[in-house]
């Protein structure tokens, strides 16, 4: 009994002394490290669109004419006062001959003019053939007046609300991105290939047009839900989720120790932070070198 108490007392003591040894010569983990500093940060959500009028502006005419010469067609971009179709006037004074011919003399214009800067959406007017004044000449849309409609998935509507600023972008678009307003939000969902969504629309402000903006166009409208002026902001790289939930690692007497966070959004940078607790700390940028809560580590610091 005593031999075996002391073989015992032996393999206990080998086995502290092991570990202490492992302890004092376990080589560091190489890691980089981060110090979180205060930052303006915006929640956004993003929808897909295309780019079409607000309303169109129907060109119409005076009395019925015939036309000499049409300038534009579908799709052409026009400046307020560009002469879209000249009418013919010999052809239209013979078309008036009646006891109102005085009248539409002085009726009649000789150029269809554009009353604004925009798109020639439709075109109804022809040369040599006669267009009666009561039938739309062209319709156009207005600079002033364009949007996009966005499907916004079912998932994001709680976070909407209309008045929401929004930027816009696109991948034919001059600009890297275009200011915009969220101006509605149906009322009705409806089923497309990915999933249940509900109709949008957000309003360019007139300010931002330039000629690259035509319609039909593809457009992403990320619209920010939430701004958070001094938010502190931790890279996906440095947070590790388990069943107690997210934490990350600190760096304390070289070591890196486990540390719970409270994770209030996700943003595109990272995940932002309910509090300032980690304000000024030290951060293990790449979690994922360390293996266990307590593992020495070598730091160098990666940046903000």
């Amino acid at each position: 009994m005593k031999k075996r108490w002391i073989l015992a007392s032996a393999v206990g003591v080998l086995f502290v002394l092991a570990v202490v040894m492992f302890r004092v010569f376990e080589r560091p983990v190489m890691v980089s490290a981060i110090t979180l500093q205060p930052c303006r940060v915006e929640q956004t959500i993003s929808c897909m669109g295309v780019v079409e009028p607000a309303d169109a502006t129907v060109i119409m005419l005076p009395v019925n004419c015939a036309f000499s010469r049409v300038n534009v067609k579908a799709g052409d971009r026009v400046k307020k006062g560009d002469v879209l179709a000249v009418v013919d006037k010999d052809a239209t004074r013979q078309l008036n001959l009646d006891g109102t011919a005085l009248m539409t003399l002085a009726a009649m214009p000789e150029e269809i003019t554009a009353p604004q800067n925009g798109t020639i959406m439709e075109v109804k007017a022809n040369e040599h053939q006669v267009l009666e004044n009561t039938s739309p000449c062209m319709i156009m849309a207005a600079d002033k007046d364009l949007q996009i409609r966005i499907a916004i998935r079912e998932k994001d509507l709680r976070l909407l609300e209309m008045g929401m600023k929004a930027r816009v972008t696109g991948d034919g678009f001059a600009k890297d991105s275009y200011e915009g307003q969220l101006i509605k939000i149906s009322s009705a969902a409806q089923k497309n290939d990915g999933g249940t969504v509900v109709e949008g629309l957000v309003r360019f402000a007139e300010s931002s047009f330039d000629p690259s903006l035509r319609l039909g166009l593809s457009a992403k409208a990320v619209i920010v839900t939430a701004v958070t002026e001094k938010g502190y902001i931790v890279p996906y790289e440095a947070v590790k989720t388990d069943e107690d939930g997210d934490y990350v690692y600190v760096l304390r007497d070289g070591t890196a120790q486990r540390q719970s966070i409270e994770v209030l959004a996700q943003v595109a940078q990272g995940v932002l932070l309910a509090d300032d607790s980690l304000a000024q700390i030290q951060i293990v940028y790449d979690a994922e070198r360390i293996q266990s809560n307590g593992q020495r580590v070598t730091v160098q610091e990666k940046g903000v």
